[in-house]
């Protein structure tokens, strides 16, 4: 569990696992309607699945609501489409283990406080973390637009093939060490 004190903001946040007992779904409503719906409608059945966990921000005022979310779950990177000096280091395998970063949302209502930022830097720890214990050479995640890859790309995030961005762990555990994540 991280616990988030905003710049500039009196309001503390924490991230937790979705708990569809605790948190309103219902009321949490973004940008994209897709996302939007996910957490409403698909979320928690994805998680009893275990096919995704999903990690919710939520204000210490008030744990119920959710500000933000994003999901996590295992994928993997054709190793074909690795940057060649990234591809020389690794096994010599078809394709290698990787965090999919699946989807990552803010509540409109919470604009302006750096939720984004805030969900980014967790996901990053908690996947570098897991990786240690499962292994993972990167994050990846696909940018819905170009708005949301210049997001990624604020984070280190490179193209790996057409809208797939990926960011190797090797990068995650300088990027957290500069960003005073633990």
């Amino acid at each position: 569990m991280n616990t988030c004190t905003p710049r500039n903001k009196t309001a503390e946040y924490r991230i937790e696992p979705l708990d569809s007992t605790r948190h309103r779904r219902d009321g949490f409503t973004c940008e994209s309607q897709a996302l939007t719906d996910y957490l409403q409608r698909q979320a928690r059945r994805e998680m009893e699945a275990r096919a995704s966990a999903c990690f919710v921000l939520v204000p210490l005022d008030d744990t119920g609501r959710i500000a933000g979310f994003y999901t996590l779950s295992a994928a993997e990177i054709a190793t074909a489409c690795l940057p060649e000096a990234m591809r020389r280091r690794m096994p010599r395998y078809h394709a290698l283990p990787a965090t999919l970063l699946g989807r990552l949302a803010r509540d409109e209502s919470f604009r302006g406080q750096r939720i984004g930022d805030r969900l980014m830097q967790d996901a990053l720890a908690r996947a570098f973390a897991g990786s240690a214990e499962v292994g993972s050479i990167a994050m990846i995640t696909d940018a819905k637009d170009e708005h949301a890859a210049a997001f990624y790309r604020e984070f280190g995030f490179a193209q790996l093939t057409g809208n797939r961005l990926f960011l190797p762990m090797t990068e995650i555990v300088h990027l957290l060490g500069r960003r005073g994540a633990k």
